[in-house]
């Protein structure tokens, strides 16, 4: 594989010196909350596709600048995308990254006045047109998935037509109107979007950080969890096993990469899909590590037993609460039997499992709060993470804010609030924010020290001292900034 690991890295991105007809924009973390997603130990996927998708269509080499890997301040981005003197922009964020999307694009167009800025991503998926009213920089939004709507785009720019007709492409024309475009068109055999492109990152930041690779082998999901806003539909559709072990065996022959992250939601919901992912594997006798989200409906012995087999070190699934009554209200259609079934089942194979839960779902209680605290502790994962619920646009969760329904009483404006460690997105009316976040620290305190993980307690804080830091100053002043 010499051959293609050279042909491929002769095309990776190690400069910026423009001119490049694209760029596309993972943007920085201004403050540190959660080292694992500020701070990460691998690439952003939603850029790498759409940067595939670009270079195999349209034969533009774009340039992704994903200023988290990197470690970039904001000033350090701007300068970034301006030395490459690009004629389009586009920026992907997620909700609690929007406002940081658009200081950068307002920077871009002081010093490039001309530039096309385009604004992509989940948060601006579920609401397009309030997202081109309140951030009129941007000339175009792309709602969905992108990669077919903002190759066409750019190719709309090339020809110089101002107003196009695409799917998924939202826009302002020139009486101010908003022209709503719907949502991205997307293919129903996901193997024609390519593999992610890791080779047009900066490579010296992918040498130095990057110690995991995330392969999406699906997009969807057929749940109902009122707190999740099911970016990619209801509707799953899969890549074939070959492709997927095909982009596993790229990552590991011109990357060096053997920790893969399995990016679906969730990884088991079609059990013969993995069963023929991970059997792949095993024929061409390519030895990983990997991590996956579950959901406890869709595991059983086999295939707990074949995830441990192939590599799996680590599986999450979440659990949400430990309170009957918000179980059964979050749709999520998990018990607590069903859930002890499965911790079982990861204890049987020897394979380690994270269970996640959030603080403050509809109708919460202090005495709830507790129950998730003491079933978490009961389930003795290897990790237990504690979220504070953020009512993301597109959830059910957002509705109920909006409307202040279900004891929701407070519903932020600002999107830096809309993280779920350290925010400031909601609160109820029976339990305050200040309490959430108490809870929130005593829940991983609590669950350590109960289970006897002083030293897991220790080596998390250290890990992630900078989100610690965070949390506490929130806790003693009641903010970050």
């Amino acid at each position: 594989m010499a051959s293609v690991k050279e042909s491929v890295l002769g095309m990776s991105q190690t400069i910026t010196a423009g001119p490049y007809e694209v760029v596309l924009v993972n943007p920085p973390a201004e403050v540190i909350r959660e080292e694992v997603y500020d701070r990460p130990a691998f690439p952003a996927i939603g850029i790498a596709y759409v940067g595939g998708y670009l270079e195999s269509r349209l034969k533009t080499v774009p340039l992704l600048i994903d200023g988290k890997l990197e470690r970039l301040g904001l000033d350090e981005t701007v300068d970034r995308i301006v030395a490459a003197q690009p004629r389009v922009v586009g920026l992907s964020a997620f909700t609690h990254m929007v406002l940081t999307a658009n200081r950068i694009a307002q920077r871009v167009r002081e010093r490039i006045p001309d530039v096309v800025l385009v604004l992509g991503g989940h948060h601006v998926s579920f609401l397009p047109r309030r997202s081109l009213e309140e951030f009129p920089v941007f000339d175009y939004v792309v709602a969905g998935e992108g990669e077919v709507a903002f190759a066409e785009l750019v190719t709309a720019v090339r020809t110089g037509v101002r107003n196009p007709v695409i799917s998924g492409v939202w826009y302002r024309d020139r009486d101010g109107q908003i022209v709503e475009g719907g949502r991205g068109r997307i293919p129903d055999h996901l193997d024609q979007q390519g593999f992610a492109a890791w080779h047009l990152f900066n490579q010296d930041a992918i040498r130095r950080y990057v110690t995991s690779l995330p392969v999406m082998t699906q997009r969807g999901c057929p749940f109902s969890c009122h707190f999740c806003s099911r970016p990619y539909g209801r509707k799953v559709r899969q890549r074939s096993a070959t492709h997927v072990v095909d982009e596993i065996q790229r990552n590991v022959d011109v990357f060096g990469i053997r920790d893969i992250r399995f990016y679906d939601e969730t990884f088991t919901v079609n059990k013969k899909h993995v069963e023929n992912i991970l059997n792949e594997l095993v024929a061409r006798r390519i030895r990983i590590e990997w991590q996956a989200m579950v959901h406890a409906n869709t595991i059983d012995q086999a295939i707990v037993r074949l995830m441990k087999e192939t590599g799996c070190k680590l599986a999450g699934f979440g659990v949400e609460s430990g309170d009957d009554e918000i179980m059964a209200a979050m749709k999520k259609g998990v018990t607590k039997e069903g859930i002890r079934a499965a911790t079982m089942m990861f204890r049987t194979a020897g394979l380690n499992y994270a269970t996640y839960f959030i603080i403050g779902h509809p109708g919460e209680t202090l005495g709830s709060i507790w129950r998730s605290i003491r079933f978490a502790a009961e389930l003795k994962a290897r990790e237990q993470p504690f979220g504070i619920m953020v009512p993301y646009p597109g959830t059910e969760i957002w509705e109920m804010a909006v409307k202040g329904q279900n004891g929701y009483k407070k519903l932020s404006t600002n999107w830096d609030d809309y993280n779920k460690q350290i925010g400031n997105a909601v609160e109820l009316e029976r339990v305050s924010r200040r309490q959430m976040e108490f809870m929130q620290v005593f829940g991983y305190l609590y669950c350590n020290v109960v289970n006897g993980r002083i030293g897991n307690l220790i080596s998390m804080i250290i890990k992630r001292r900078a989100g610690v830091y965070s949390i506490l100053k929130k806790l003693v002043f009641g903010r970050v900034r």
